[in-house]
């Protein structure tokens, strides 16, 4: 499997520029809590994790949205990726908005639920 799965550090698509195109597929989790709903994580959640990993901006979006703007011209043709949401409304709003701006990019994409049937999930190819 090594030969076909690199892991790369580094800010977003900075070191993926030499794959520009290319890319199979990414699976990501990047911060997607709302600022506001910060407060009020669980435990286990809020004080184990840095605030970084979690904040994603006023609606939960900024990072989310910034990564399908990014892969829309990182993935090759065909490629696919998959990356979490805090819950249905976030995911229902993605599904619409990225099946909009993104269509020449993208197709096939939905929100797959989670084993408490939440639409955590939003895979894209």
């Amino acid at each position: 499997m090594s030969d076909k799965v690199e892991i790369r550090r580094g800010s977003w698509f900075e070191p993926l520029e030499d794959v520009k195109g290319k890319l199979m597929g990414v699976i990501s989790n990047p911060p997607y809590i709302p600022t506001d709903d910060l407060p009020g994580l669980q435990p286990e959640v809020g004080w184990h994790e840095p605030k970084l990993a979690l904040d994603g901006g006023k609606d939960g979006l900024d990072h989310l949205l910034h990564l399908c703007e990014g892969l829309s011209s990182a993935l090759m043709p065909g490629g696919f990726f998959v990356f979490e949401t805090n819950g249905n409304k976030q995911s229902e709003f993605l599904v619409d908005f990225i099946s909009t701006k993104w269509s020449s990019s993208f197709c096939d994409v939905e929100a797959v639920l989670d084993f408490a049937d939440i639409k955590r999930f939003t895979p894209i190819s």
